[in-house]
């Protein structure tokens, strides 16, 4: 796949998917950068690097129905958002903030487990703190590279990293927040989630990964302390205890359910060291891990 090369650009990137199902792209944009209405038949995510404007597209109408009004998606940089597939819509950049973004798009026809990638995700701006714990910059500038690259090797990585960036949104809007006072919501609270919140998410799906407390307050914007005392303030316990808490969990449905040696369970679990995990097992549950398989059989 030949990328377009990245410099300051009026007009938008054309459309160019790969024969392996992508369409990888930067995008620039000088002052005079001009964009008709446009579609595609399949969904596209774009993220704001620099710059500010809009995404305008009929977005009420995607979700409520016909009735919507048009509407238009104010756009900064560390902005996320995702087009669904047949929508119209054109990216009109604020005067003297020209917008600098990357953009993904996977062909369903190719790639068919993403052919409901849209109606698995929420339409339109995704949570800015969804976004920075994804490290979502990152990954497309790994996939800028890998698409670069002639090898089939990198064609088969690209692919991988492109289905994992739409798959671990597709959980995060999917899943349950794992905090009992999330969980307490009332069905009619639609106010958007917090920082705490959408970490608490996150983590209930990224559990088994190396994790600081000083990342989960950098990924939440907030000093330490003040991330460590919302925390315990939203959950009830530290941020070592909930975590703990997670794996053991995790660890526990793994001793009931299957005949894994304790010593992957442990590593699977998100445990480097078997002792740690033995002694946090312990503590919490008052027994070995094998005598909880055999009170559990």
């Amino acid at each position: 796949m030949t990328l377009e090369p990245a410099q300051r650009r009026s007009v938008p990137v054309p459309e160019t998917m790969s024969k392996s199902g992508l369409w990888v792209f930067e995008s620039l944009h000088d002052e005079a950068f001009s964009m008709t209405e446009t579609e595609h038949r399949f969904p596209k995510l774009l993220y704001i690097r620099q710059g500010s404007g809009e995404v305008a597209a009929n977005w009420a109408a995607a979700v409520a129905g016909p009735a919507g009004g048009a509407e238009a998606s104010d756009c900064v940089a560390g902005d996320c958002i995702l087009v669904p597939a047949g929508m119209r819509h054109r990216i009109i950049d604020a005067p003297r903030h020209p917008i600098s973004l990357y953009g993904l798009a996977i062909d369903p026809q190719k790639i068919a487990p993403c052919a409901e990638i849209d109606t698995m995700i929420p339409i339109g701006k995704l949570p800015r703190q969804r976004m920075s714990l994804l490290n979502i910059e990152r990954r497309f500038r790994r996939l800028l590279y890998l698409v670069s690259q002639p090898s089939a090797a990198s064609t088969l990585s690209a692919i991988a990293a492109a289905i994992e960036i739409f798959a671990q949104l597709a959980l995060a809007s999917g899943g349950q927040l794992a905090s009992e006072n999330a969980q307490s919501r009332d069905l009619g609270d639609t106010r958007p989630l917090d920082a705490i919140d959408e970490y608490l998410l996150w983590l209930d799906l990224n559990f088994f990964e190396p994790l600081t407390v000083d990342a989960a307050a950098r990924a939440c914007n907030m000093s330490r302390r003040k991330f460590t005392n919302d925390f315990r303030d939203r959950t009830g316990k530290t941020w070592l205890a909930y975590l703990n808490e997670r794996r053991i969990d995790h660890a526990k449905t793994l001793l009931r359910n299957t005949q894994s040696k304790v010593t992957s369970i442990a590593f699977q679990s998100g445990f480097d060291e078997l002792s740690t995990f033995y002694r946090t097992f312990q503590r919490l549950m008052g027994m070995r891990p094998l005598d909880y398989r055999e009170n559990s059989d």
